[in-house]
């Protein structure tokens, strides 16, 4: 069976109704993830529709990530 790809922004999973595999609201009830810290996702799914892999992008911490710099320029 052939492997389908497919990645986008979470915005188009909202927006422009892309074809998520799973429920939105999967992600914060069941996962705890808030949905605001989501950037994009991909899956994976074969042509019979089984859902092979699924990956969540989340969007940096900015605030963390400059604390954490400016400990290592210390």
């Amino acid at each position: 069976m052939e492997d389908m790809k497919i990645t986008t922004e979470f915005h188009n999973i909202r927006e422009e109704g892309v074809n998520f595999p799973l429920p939105k609201s999967v992600i914060p009830n069941y996962m705890g993830i808030n949905l605001c810290s989501v950037e994009g996702m991909s899956w994976s799914k074969l042509s019979d529709g089984q859902l092979v892999s699924l990956t969540i992008h989340f969007l940096p911490d900015f605030e963390t990530v400059i604390r954490k710099l400016g400990e290592g320029l210390r």
